[in-house]
């Protein structure tokens, strides 16, 4: 008797010293499928369930970095015929959340299944570097991927050319994550929206209320298990910031990274909030097919009469004025000792110092002087466009328009649009200004500037260079990764020179942590990791 009492309080005492973790950072997730996750704030809850070959760590600074994932380690190959090979080694110690070993072939499964047509994953083009993509998607035969299993432990890929995100945009991505083929096949239309499907990451599901929360709980066959920090993480649903804002204040939560342009805007940095910076920029577009745009006399002229400093001031102090399109924080690949990253060694192609602007104000008027309309007289009133979706949008808009106003005497009617109506008009050419956030999907410059391409889908301004798409092919099939780095700062430098985008703010994500907790870091895309938060010792 005496036993079972003492067992009794042992356990009670050892489920009062549970460290259960409250977040919100995403609104409901339907399926747990990684291959058809769009929604880019549910990432942090992928990352918390499911590891990669390749994942983030801390640097110490709360700044997430390439680690060795479910790969203990790796090798690169580059081969005769210009296509590279690169060999994983697993962890023998890694393992599902149901006990059972991750292997080389779960890998081979969920990257044929990525490509699949068949499954109609709406990030496919994520392997498009892996050769035989392109064979897959138009036979729909999987085996022609260029990925194999060499044994349980050894993954193998290789790619058609050399890809300088491939590591961390590729191997520690959510949408390539592995999968076990025994699990998704048993239950094709229902294994990932249940509580009991397995996970090789720090954490599996606990519980799972589709309208409200889901509660991960330690995964005890996580390789790092013990270091682990909380011994669960419950992410809480929310729609919008100040849905999530109002559950950090009334305690639901911990942790938040939806805090509203309004609370932003009253607090100090040191206080209730931090920011880390994000592989973004705001821009103002210029449709270059309107008559109006098609002048680089007009742009450049609307250009220089923008006040970045001004901007960012109004925007708030996660905001930092923009020195070019590719932002602060994305990598350069040079091998100089000082390269702190790509716009560090690109320097300040966007005047942003306000000691200048009245020079640039001047310059703006000779510019649209040039472009037919005397110091701006007789220049059209024009529309702006934006997106309601986010706060920053409407400030941009009334900044711009007041410069544009001041300095040329042009008259700019803003129009705020749903994300939606935005999309719509600016997929169909339907503008003439436009405000819009232009974000990368990998830690390269490339994912900036590959869009302005001729041929780009995305290139939305119409921009059309013969030089700019020569350099952007050449650094696409370099194999020499300073000769490609070199070739995307003149890419760049074009492109701003003549001025189809105007890049405003360097984007920034704003998170508030609970006092007392600690080790929440987070990397470039807006993703947050919560494996080393730790209770903080008052004493």
């Amino acid at each position: 008797m005496l036993f079972t009492v003492l067992a009794g309080c042992t356990g009670k005492t050892e489920m009062e010293e549970k460290f259960i973790l409250r977040v919100c950072v995403c609104d409901r997730i339907a399926s747990l499928d990684p291959a058809m996750n769009t929604d880019t704030a549910a990432q942090s809850v992928f990352y918390a369930l499911y590891e990669n070959l390749m994942r983030y760590a801390d640097d110490g600074t709360g700044t997430a970095v390439l680690a060795n994932g479910i790969a203990r380690e790796y090798t690169e190959e580059n081969n005769y015929d210009g296509t590279v090979t690169y060999q994983f080694s697993l962890r023998s110690s890694a393992r599902w959340s149901d006990g059972e070993k991750v292997t080389a072939d779960d890998f081979v499964y969920a990257w044929r299944r990525l490509v699949d047509p068949a499954t109609g994953s709406p990030n496919h083009e994520l392997l498009s570097m892996v050769q035989g993509y392109d064979t897959v998607r138009e036979t729909g035969d999987v085996s022609a991927l260029a990925v194999s299993a060499k044994n349980d432990s050894t993954f193998c890929v290789t790619l058609s050319s050399p890809c300088a995100y491939f590591l961390d945009g590729v191997c520690a991505s959510v949408a390539a994550m592995p999968l076990r083929q025994d699990m998704v096949e048993k239950d094709p239309e229902n294994w990932a929206t249940t509580f009991n499907i397995v996970t090789d990451g720090a954490y599996r599901v606990g519980t799972w209320t589709k309208e409200s929360s889901l509660q991960t709980k330690r995964n005890e066959e996580y390789y790092e298990s013990k270091l682990v920090g909380p011994d669960a993480v419950r992410f809480v649903f929310a729609a919008d910031a100040d849905s999530a804002y109002a559950l950090y204040e009334s305690g639901e939560v911990d942790y938040t990274s939806g805090i509203p342009q309004r609370v932003l805007s009253q607090a100090e940095l040191s206080e209730t909030w931090t920011s880390a910076p994000l592989f973004a920029t705001y821009c103002v577009l210029y449709n270059n097919l309107t008559d109006i745009f098609s002048d680089e006399h007009a742009r450049k002229a609307f250009d220089l009469a923008i006040d970045r400093s001004a901007v960012a001031a109004a925007a708030g102090a996660e905001f930092s004025p923009a020195g070019g399109l590719v932002s602060a924080g994305v990598r350069d690949s040079t091998d100089a000792s000082d390269a702190e990253d790509f716009r560090t060694v690109g320097g300040e192609l966007c005047a942003t110092d306000a000691q200048s602007y009245e020079e640039r104000c001047s310059d703006a008027l000779d510019e649209i002087t040039r472009a037919g309309y005397y110091k701006g007289a007789g220049f059209p009133t024009v529309e702006y466009i934006y997106s309601t979706q986010d706060d920053i949008g409407g400030i941009v808009a009334s900044c711009v328009q007041s410069a544009w106003k001041n300095v040329l005497g042009v008259t700019v009617h803003l129009t705020a649009l749903s994300e939606e109506e935005y999309r719509a008009r600016i997929a169909a050419g339907d503008y003439v200004l436009a405000g819009e956030y232009l974000t990368a999907q990998q830690n390269d410059a490339m994912s900036f500037l590959d869009r302005f391409a001729s041929g780009s889908t995305d290139n939305s301004v119409r921009y059309s260079n013969h030089t700019y798409d020569m350099l952007m092919g050449v650094a696409e099939k370099s194999d020499n990764m300073a000769a490609r780095t070199a070739f995307l700062h003149d890419a760049e430098a074009m492109l701003l020179e003549s001025a189809p985008i105007s890049p405003v703010l360097f984007g920034a994500a704003a998170y508030a942590l609970r006092e007392g907790l600690q080790g929440v870091y987070h990397d470039g895309l807006g993703n947050s990791y919560f494996t080393s938060v730790t209770q903080v010792n008052e004493a």
